[in-house]
């Protein structure tokens, strides 16, 4: 038997409906997508506004911790920095380990902001393109992820991190084995025209300093990304 013409057989599976309750197969799959698209944007957006209010409503206080005594630090000549392993906090040590760097100046002033005396220089081993840690080297400090390579200064001179490497401040306090070494805050820094600034911490891969004067530089990176965890006091001024 022939088959029915192509305009029957559609008149054949076409239900009567009135105009105004029509819902055809197209616009069916189009509230579909739209509204699968609204629940992937929910999905998306609560953690991302939860990150941007992290900062302002859940801070963390860095804890001071400690590093050793300082004759563990001051056997180094050349630019050879001794890692340091740490716990941040110490109710989360399973996930909290860190490193530090301690670069030993050869000089003996103990004030940490003190660029022309101070005993030590003490880095974080965090890039600052992705997160990844850094190896301390004759020339400065370099990562194997992505090739970021930083100088003496933790200054960035080749790869994708787009800012030097953190800065913890230190000082030392008297123990029962002599002179001990601590870092007692966390701070991101930018060098600009030679001379170093520090700002509150920021993750890896955002900048501390954005083009234009200060005035813009007062805010608008404070907007863009937003501070990442550590409550401060005033921010320092190296002199």
């Amino acid at each position: 038997m022939a088959d029915p013409a192509a305009g029957s057989q559609a008149h054949a599976y076409t239900a009567p409906q009135t105009p105004t309750s029509a819902t055809t197969r197209g616009q069916f799959l189009t509230l579909s997508s739209v509204g699968l698209g609204a629940m992937i944007g929910a999905v998306i957006g609560v953690p991302a506004t939860a990150y941007l209010l992290a900062p302002v409503t859940q801070e963390t206080t860095f804890q001071p911790v400690y590093l050793g005594v300082v004759s563990t630090f001051t056997g180094e000549k050349a630019f050879d920095p001794t890692a340091a392993t740490y716990i941040e906090d110490p109710k989360s040590p399973a996930t909290s380990a860190g490193l530090a760097w301690v670069h030993y100046t050869g000089k003996n002033g103990t004030d940490w902001l003190d660029s022309q005396n101070a005993m030590f220089v003490v880095f974080s081993n965090r890039c600052m393109h992705l997160g990844c840690p850094v190896a301390a080297g004759p020339t400065g400090f370099a990562c194997p992820c992505h090739g970021g390579v930083y100088d003496q200064q933790g200054i960035r001179i080749g790869g994708p991190p787009i800012r030097p490497l953190d800065r913890f401040q230190w000082e030392i306090k008297k123990g029962a084995q002599g002179d001990e070494l601590w870092i007692t805050q966390r701070w991101s820094v930018y060098f600009l025209n030679g001379k170093l600034t520090y700002y509150p911490v920021k993750m890896p891969g955002q900048p501390v300093h954005v083009p234009g004067g200060e005035w813009v530089n007062s805010w608008v990176p404070d907007v863009l990304y937003p501070n990442v965890t550590y409550t401060h006091g005033p921010v320092p001024k190296a002199f």
